[in-house]
């Protein structure tokens, strides 16, 4: 298909509102840089502030030609009906098992395409679930991060279709059915390369630590609906 330009974008109205979900992501960023400058300012020399996020991508690979044959992942990329397995995830056997030689491949091939792309992968490993595995990259700025994890999924995809293979996304839909997620590791980061929570060697006298983590656990208590 030749060269393909992918360019992030946002969506806004004439008056200013967010018709997307990547504005509001970017003035969140602007607000916690405002007050973070403010903050670490009560220690000294203010410093930027910013969010860093490490998105974990869990994913199932399904053989195709099975696939193929079940109407509920084609239409919903999930598992809609079945029977349980005659062998349970208790003792963990798939996450603690070895990458199978098929599945290797994939995660190798993935990794090189995300390398071209600049999304840094670093990890890759099985997940609990029977067919299940995980990737994840080096953490990067909020916005920047968010953007690789779209990348991420779509390669995913084309990659497994190489491999006779199909990659499903689709997050944990009910109690008993497994889905995929994301674990999303958070920081906030400073221009000068040190991590707010980062309690270092003496947390109980670090007042800058306990200070950003009073904060944090507060905000959350208040707009735990956001």
């Amino acid at each position: 298909a030749g060269k393909i330009l992918c360019i992030p974008t946002v969506f806004l109205s004439y008056d200013g509102t967010a018709l997307d979900l990547k504005t509001p992501l970017l003035r969140s960023m602007e607000a916690l840089e405002r007050q973070g400058r403010r903050l670490t300012g009560l220690f000294g020399k203010p410093e930027k502030v910013f969010p860093l996020v490490g998105p974990e991508q869990e994913y199932f690979l399904v053989d195709r030609e099975k696939y193929l044959k079940r109407r509920d992942l084609i239409y919903c990329g999930r598992t809609l009906f079945g029977a349980p397995a005659p062998k349970g995830q208790e003792l963990d056997d798939q996450y603690f098992g070895i990458i199978r030689e098929r599945v290797g491949a994939f995660m190798k091939d993935l990794n090189e395409e995300l390398w071209k792309l600049g999304v840094t992968a670093v990890t890759q490993h099985n997940e609990a679930a029977p067919g299940q595995h995980e990737m994840a990259p080096i953490f990067c700025a909020a916005n920047i991060a968010a953007d690789h994890n779209q990348l991420t999924m779509e390669m995913m995809k084309r990659v497994a279709n190489r491999h006779g293979l199909v990659c499903l996304l689709h997050e944990k839909p009910f109690a008993g059915v497994n889905g995929s997620g994301k674990h999303n590791n958070w920081s906030l980061g400073c221009d000068t390369g040190s991590n707010l929570l980062d309690p270092g060697d003496d947390p109980m006298s670090n007042q800058r630590f306990q200070l950003v983590l009073a904060c944090i656990m507060k905000a959350v208590d208040t707009h735990a609906d956001l």
